[in-house]
């Protein structure tokens, strides 16, 4: 980690306290890719991938499912980790790999470079590398080589991850149906040819990193310049709301629980939506999870167990891109 800003270094041990140990992997690949060494006593449908981008390794864990049917096209999720955690992490992290084994779809799980995500250039210190480019180059293989449905392609992720899900929703419009993450706000330059997607934001109350009423705090720690009280959940929302045009003077009220609210736009171009997930009792970490027994010190952060994963799924899954 030599060369980052200790604020940095601090974020990231927090970030390694609330995900928790990592996971081993098993690999398998194609002949024109470099898979990571195998590990034969851990039989999965999950398999690593490497290409060469930008002079960089780089690499990404793959979930095909065993009950997909390939003679079919089939949606594909792009799964990003959180800083300074990993692909193997958010495997765990995220419930998409059960979404997916219950449903049917590809998961992609992106490694970001020294665990790290460029969510907007000179935006967070110690990243910089083309993430956009180099994710856009795994969805291409990974069409070349599984019936992917082009028209129901999308991306999810949590923390710096979901930073970098804003990023590609705003600068590869042109790639993904719909998109929604967790715990992150946009801070990406938005790209002139964008056209509006769906996109909705999931975020704790409690949030101790990135604060629901303010992402100041977050921008002491990261460095993030300009990010002051003006730059919360709230107005999270709204920016996606005037970016998509979004027709309406304030958010309907779209569900209402005990331990959740989501609130939004549904009358916005391209017939898209917009929308905010507020938890009233979680943290940073949103994710649903069956059993934190089994994996200790992974700081499960959603204490009523709302299953986030699941709700954004069936937001992202009813679109599909048009062309």
């Amino acid at each position: 980690m030599g060369g980052l800003p200790s604020t940095l270094v601090m974020l990231l041990l927090v970030s390694s306290m609330i995900s928790g140990c990592m996971s081993e992997p098993t690999n398998t690949d194609s002949e024109e890719e470099n898979p990571l060494d195998e590990n034969p006593n851990f039989d999965t449908p999950f398999s690593v991938h490497c290409i060469e981008f930008d002079d960089l390794e780089r690499c990404w864990l793959l979930l095909v499912p065993a009950i997909v049917n390939e003679s079919s096209t089939v949606p594909l999720v792009v799964d990003i980790h959180g800083g300074g955690d990993d692909m193997y992490q958010q495997r765990w992290t995220s419930d998409f790999a059960n979404l997916s084994m219950e449903q049917g779809f590809i998961v992609a799980y992106p490694q970001g470079y020294n665990d790290l995500w460029n969510q907007g250039d000179g935006v967070l210190p110690g990243a910089d590398q083309d993430d956009v480019g180099f994710i856009l180059k795994m969805v291409e293989k990974i069409q070349n080589n599984h019936s992917i449905d082009s028209s129901r392609i999308y991306v999810t992720g949590w923390s710096n991850g979901c930073g970098m899900t804003h990023r590609l929703a705003v600068q590869s419009s042109d790639v993904f149906a719909a998109a929604g993450c967790m715990s992150m706000y946009q801070f990406a330059e938005v790209a002139t040819g964008y056209t509006p997607i769906p996109f909705m934001e999931v975020h704790g109350i409690l949030d101790e990193i990135v604060h629901y009423g303010s992402a100041a705090f977050a921008g002491v720690i990261l460095g993030i310049p300009g990010t002051g009280l003006e730059q919360g959940a709230i107005q999270n929302l709204e920016q996606w709301a005037n970016l998509n045009g979004c027709q309406g003077v304030m958010p309907e009220i779209i569900v209402v629980e005990d331990d959740y609210d989501i609130r939004g736009y549904t009358d916005c171009e391209n017939e898209t939506q917009v929308m905010l997930m507020t938890l009233f009792f979680a943290a940073h970490n949103p994710y649903e999870h069956d059993d934190p027994v089994a994996q200790p010190g992974r700081g499960w952060a959603n204490p009523t167990g709302v299953p986030t994963s699941t709700i954004v799924w069936e937001f992202v899954s009813q679109f599909s891109k048009v062309d």
